[in-house]
C-alpha cells in the first residue's frame, strides 16, 4: 500500500500542477485579446470641430476606424494642434 502511495501521489501531483499552468496560459490568452475602448473623435464637420465616441481601434493596423453610427464616420484622434486628424485603424480580432 505504501509503494502506491509513493507511486502514485508525485504523478498525481505532477499531474495537478502541469493542468493548473495550462489553465492559467488559456486565461491569459483570453485576457490579452480581449477589446479596449478607446476614446476617438469624429470631425463634426471639420477637424477643429470634434465630437468625442468610443471605439476599438488603434494606432496601427490597416482597415479604417469607422463609428457605429446609423450612418458611419471615420474616427480620429486628436493631434498637439487639438485637431481631429490622427488615423485610427480597426483592431484585427
Amino acid at each position: 500500500m505504501k509503494t502506491i502511495f509513493k507511486v502514485i501521489l508525485p504523478v498525481l501531483a505532477f499531474t495537478m500542477a502541469s493542468a493548473g499552468a495550462v489553465m492559467t496560459k488559456d486565461a491569459k490568452i483570453k485576457d490579452a485579446k480581449k477589446s479596449v475602448l478607446i476614446s476617438g473623435f469624429i470631425q463634426n464637420p471639420s477637424p477643429a470641430n470634434c465630437l468625442p465616441v468610443s471605439v476599438d481601434c488603434t494606432t496601427t493596423g490597416g482597415q479604417t476606424c469607422m463609428s457605429n453610427e446609423a450612418i458611419p464616420r471615420q474616427v480620429w484622434l486628436k493631434n498637439a494642434a487639438n485637431a481631429c486628424s490622427v488615423n485610427l485603424y480597426k483592431v484585427a480580432h
